[in-house]
């Protein structure tokens, strides 16, 4: 205890965790200010007007003349935080952000609130499990128990409220402040899972551990908005759940099974848990069990109904070629028209039920959206569908529980055709996504509750265009396939032929003018023949022997010790040699200028000593280079080098390039290798179909499957949705890419059934974690 006194007094952990935030979050701010500065660049050269050119071109000059005056206000801001838990006291202002300052008539202010919020989400959302650690070390080390969250130096409203405050000087228009906002959510609320890391290993170091407190000294008197934050923290809803769109690891992907279903008793029960996150208790400030005159059904979905009309509105002004569509927050939006509803109506709250239902698909869509197994673009534009699904399961309990439900085949067609979608080239027409973007319109104009067909038209007719889209897609991978398996096929024949053109030749002295016959013309015949006829025709043998036979006639040994036998087959030897160099259609006059040397040859050998070596031979010792492949693309090639980067192919005889690749490969299956054990037993039971997304040479991100392997040659072939061919690649190249974040699995099941299990997933963890609230 006198540790923790002392530790108290000279406050030397806090000043070493400011001291590591304050400079994280500076480099942060830079790339951030970066990004801001390319972002409006590309937007000022692709405007249709000067006006809107001349807006963009203001927002860097302003961003660039402020970059440091915000920087050292958000230090400044995050300083006086600090200052305040070295005092063990409270900032009472640090939770005024709520709804309270929202205003229906003021459209400015609420979609700054509404970006805030955004961020406050992300941030509460992202790393839930590093924010508890690091409010439980704290609270244990200062001896308090009212840090949350929320109001820690690093919560999202001490965050979000001092970034505010920093750049609330600038003049920059209200459009151009709200991309500020998602790019400050983008580059700097998405990337502080170091900085938790930090601080809180600063904290474990000295020996605090991250368990809740049995005792403490009482809070300080709060505000009725800090209250209401703290409410608002401790809430699973807007996105708490989203710390599972956490890409997982390739392992867990693999792993993963989802076709999910839970009763909505179940739904219920789990929820009664959360009751502060509910719309009762934060709009309506109802206590749980508290009998109060309830909305009815019809005026909930009279609400429901204008949000889904306002999305199709928003949906038929966006531009399709444009995805810059900015995602609003649909539950807060929501909240504000049950607000004014319900007070029209003199009601006081809603059936707990439909809250629970709003509750819940309000957290699965939060996680769709945070979610990166599908592209953000296709993500957004399905996020629209979020009011309809909140209709469909309020009028019927057994969505949550029917996997055949119509609604949830039809968002499990979209999430299987949309895994492999990539952003088309500005002069090809994006067909999915067109198809994807019309689903959507329909069912915001057409759908009410009680027309839940609707859904299964849709999804007949898409999967009518789907089965178009991958015959087309079949057609173009079959022939990709084929080149390869052809390619893969030629790599290995000639693999075989090194060998044992080396196997035959190691050790050996013999005339220079025969080394160069082999490795040249005489192993493109045996290539031929190989892939023509196969190791066990007689073409291939016969070719395989003239080798061995004129290897053994130029050896002045071999013919001392068996004159007869090498008497007999010259005439033989030099008939072969001929007739095979003529198949291939080899010079006639190198093929004369060959067979002169080789019978000169064979004259000296008559008057050479056995023990003596013949004019103008050298030793072989695996220096023979084998001869690049005329027949490879470049961008094979290219592909080829991205695959061993490490190895420049010239620089290793044939030999001693198989050698180090059997090497590797015995390496990365050896069991008593435990490095990346669990990744390679992963990629090396990838199945055909298995999605990717990968980080290519150009700096572009693609989304392709895998459509052909071949064991025997260490060989994956990753293609897109249409078919073209995206990544020729091996095993270790593969583990590298995982190990560099290059490379990651995507799980090609349905986004309502992924974000479900996770979601519940994370209750379920919560409830284990905490005693119910």
């Amino acid at each position: 205890m006198q540790n923790q006194h002392d530790r108290d007094r000279n406050g030397s952990l806090l000043v070493n965790i400011q001291s590591r935030v304050l400079s994280n979050l500076s480099d942060l701010l830079t790339e951030f200010f970066h990004k801001m500065d390319d972002a409006f660049f590309d937007l000022a050269e692709q405007s249709a007007s000067n006006n809107e050119q001349n807006l963009y071109f203001e927002a860097m000059r302003e961003l660039r003349l402020h970059a440091r005056d915000v920087d050292t206000e958000l230090r400044k801001e995050l300083a006086y935080q600090f200052d305040l838990l070295q005092k063990r006291q409270r900032d009472d202002e640090a939770g005024n952000h709520d709804s309270d300052n929202l205003s229906l008539v003021d459209k400015n202010r609420v979609e700054v609130d509404v970006a805030l919020t955004n961020i406050r989400n992300k941030i509460r959302t992202h790393y839930p499990e590093l924010q508890l650690q690091f409010c439980r070390r704290l609270n244990q080390y200062l001896d308090i128990d009212w840090l949350n969250e929320s109001n820690n130096p690093l919560g999202c409203d001490t965050l979000v409220n001092a970034f505010s405050r920093a750049i609330e000087k600038l003049e920059l228009p209200l459009k151009v402040r709200l991309m500020v906002f998602k790019y400050f959510e983008r580059q700097v609320a998405e990337n502080l899972q170091q900085t938790l890391i930090e601080a809180n290993k600063i904290l474990a170091d000295a020996g605090i551990q991250a368990e809740p407190k049995k005792a403490a000294k009482p809070a300080p008197e709060t505000t009725e908005a800090n209250s209401d934050s703290k409410h608002h923290a401790d809430q699973p809803s807007s996105g708490q759940q989203t710390a599972e769109a956490t890409p997982p690891t390739l392992e867990q992907a693999f792993a993963s099974n989802y076709e999910y279903t839970v009763a909505f008793e179940q739904v219920q029960a789990i929820m009664a848990n959360f009751y502060k996150g509910s719309l009762n208790n934060r709009l309506f400030a109802v206590k749980q069990g508290q009998p109060a005159p309830e909305l009815h059904r019809e005026d909930l979905l009279n609400v429901l109904a204008r949000l889904q009309s306002a999305e199709r509105d928003s949906l038929q002004d966006e531009d399709p070629t444009n995805n810059q569509y900015d995602h609003q927050d649909v539950r807060l939006l929501l909240e504000h028209q049950l607000a004014h509803t319900v007070r029209e109506r003199g009601a006081r709250k809603l059936k707990q039920a439909d809250d629970d239902v709003i509750n819940l698909v309000s957290m699965v869509f939060e996680f769709i959206l945070d979610d990166h197994n599908i592209s953000p673009e296709v993500s957004l534009l399905l996020g629209r569908l979020q009011i309809p699904v909140i209709k469909i399961a309020l009028a019927d309990k057994q969505f949550f529980s029917n996997v055949n439900h119509p609604a949830r085949r039809l968002l499990k067609l979209l999430s299987q055709a949309a895994i492999g979608w990539e952003k088309e080239s500005v002069l090809q027409r994006d067909l999915l996504m067109e198809e994807i973007r019309n689903v959507v319109t329909r069912v915001l104009n057409e759908f009410e509750v009680d027309n839940l067909a609707l859904f299964s038209e849709l999804e007949k007719s898409f999967s009518s265009f789907l089965m178009e889209e991958t015959r087309r897609a079949d057609t173009i991978e079959k022939r990709v396939l084929q080149a390869a398996k052809g390619q893969a096929k030629t790599e290995q024949a000639r693999s075989t032929i090194n060998q044992l053109i080396n196997d035959r030749m190691q050790g050996k002295t013999l005339p220079s003018v025969v080394i160069d016959m082999i490795d040249g013309p005489w192993r493109v015949l045996m290539l031929q023949r190989l892939m023509r006829h196969g190791r066990d025709s007689d073409e291939w043998k016969h070719c395989l022997k003239t080798v061995d036979d004129l290897i053994w006639s130029i050896q002045p040994a071999n013919a001392a010790a068996d004159r007869d036998r090498w008497v007999k087959i010259i005439p033989i030897l030099l008939k072969e040699i001929c007739s095979g160099l003529e198949g291939i259609k080899h010079p006639g006059l190198e093929v004369d200028k060959f067979l002169s040397s080789l019978w000169e040859i064979h004259g000296q050998i008559l008057q050479t000593p056995p023990d003596q070596q013949l004019p103008n031979s050298r030793k072989v010792d695996h220096t023979i280079s084998e001869p690049a492949p005329g027949n490879r693309s470049a961008s094979t090639q290219q592909v080829s080098q991205s695959v061993t980067p490490d190895k420049a192919a010239g620089t290793l005889s044939a030999i001693e390039r198989q050698k180090l690749k059997a090497a590797e490969r015995r390496a990365l299956l050896d069991p008593r290798n435990n490095i990346d054990a669990d990744l390679r037993k992963t990629l090396l039971t990838l199945k055909t179909g298995q999605w990717i997304e990968v980080h290519t040479l150009e700096g572009k991100i693609r989304r392709c499957k895998l459509a052909y392997r071949d064991a025997s040659s260490d060989l994956y072939i990753f293609v897109s949705r249409r078919g073209n061919k995206v990544l020729e690649t091996n095993l270790d190249s593969m583990i590298r890419m995982a190990n560099a974040d290059e490379l990651r699995l995507l799980e090609n099941v349905s986004m309502w059934d992924r974000a479900l299990s996770n979601v519940m997933s994370r209750l379920n963890r919560n409830i284990e974690a905490e005693p119910a609230t």
